[in-house]
């Protein structure tokens, strides 16, 4: 592997973590089409497990007391049960019709979430009224009960995001369809997901140097990366702090779109 790819690998993966660093996801999606297209994947999910580990667990630590730690025991939980399959299926089948299938549903999900937030600044009433005439009633009334609780298809919305984290550590989109809907605050839903990839991608690299996974070749560009990647973290924290709510709504959902077309490529 020559200087040149080691520092264009690099630097995909900083311009990545921009993203990542502000929004609290997103950066593993748009690095692996760009940055396995220099190394190859078998090089690049590796190097990202370790990266993703090591920049989250250094925002999810100085921004440690927004964590909402119900949240995270929830998605981490149903999370960690899918972990496993994941990483059996990268192991085991052709990564290419997962990475389409992921990729159309972060199509679907980005441009469903931008629609809905045009459709709500416009006029809030006409929603409210649509919403209550098509949406099942009894449905309505079990969730005013008890809004905490995981309903089936987030449930199978978050394993399915362990699944993929586990084969491409890029459980984001389907963790993020569920978190923007129980996690208002911007920051706390950065910290909440940085410390899940933290713990998620902990087992990972575990279990990658249980298997030998881990070679020397792939702690070096880890190790180079890496001194991107802060670089990246220090830039998306002075970001981060002048979006505001709205804005930072609509760049999730951009942000979804954007990984999805580089993931069908």
């Amino acid at each position: 592997m020559g200087v040149g790819q080691i520092l264009l690998f690099a630097i995909i993966v900083m311009v990545a973590y921009l993203i990542e660093g502000v929004i609290g996801f997103g950066g593993t999606i748009i690095a692996i089409p760009l940055a396995s297209a220099v190394v190859g994947l078998k090089s690049t999910v590796p190097v990202l497990t370790i990266v993703v580990l090591i920049a989250s667990t250094i925002i999810a630590i100085r921004d440690i007391k927004f964590i909402n730690k119900k949240e995270f025991l929830k998605i981490s939980t149903l999370m960690m049960v899918g972990l496993p399959i994941g990483m059996w299926l990268f192991e085991s089948i052709p990564e290419k019709p997962l990475k389409i299938a992921l990729g159309i549903f972060m199509v679907i999900i980005g441009i469903k979430g931008l629609y809905e937030e045009k459709r709500k600044s416009n006029n809030l009433e006409e929603i409210v009224v649509e919403i209550e005439t098509n949406l099942n009633k009894e449905c309505i009334a079990i969730e005013k009960v008890d809004s905490n609780r995981l309903s089936i298809f987030q449930s199978f919305t978050i394993f399915c995001g362990g699944i993929l984290h586990g084969a491409f550590t890029c459980g984001g989109p389907f963790i993020v369809v569920y978190a923007t809907k129980n996690i208002k605050d911007k920051t706390s839903f950065r910290a909440t997901l940085c410390a899940l990839w933290a713990s998620l991608n902990l087992v990972m690299v575990g279990i990658d140097i249980y298997t030998n996974e881990i070679t020397k070749d792939i702690i070096k560009l880890s190790f180079i990366t890496m001194i991107f990647v802060f670089i990246a973290i220090i830039i998306s924290n002075i970001i981060h702090k002048k979006i505001n709510s709205n804005s930072f709504t609509t760049f999730v959902y951009i942000a979804l779109i954007v990984s999805g077309i580089l993931m069908i490529k």
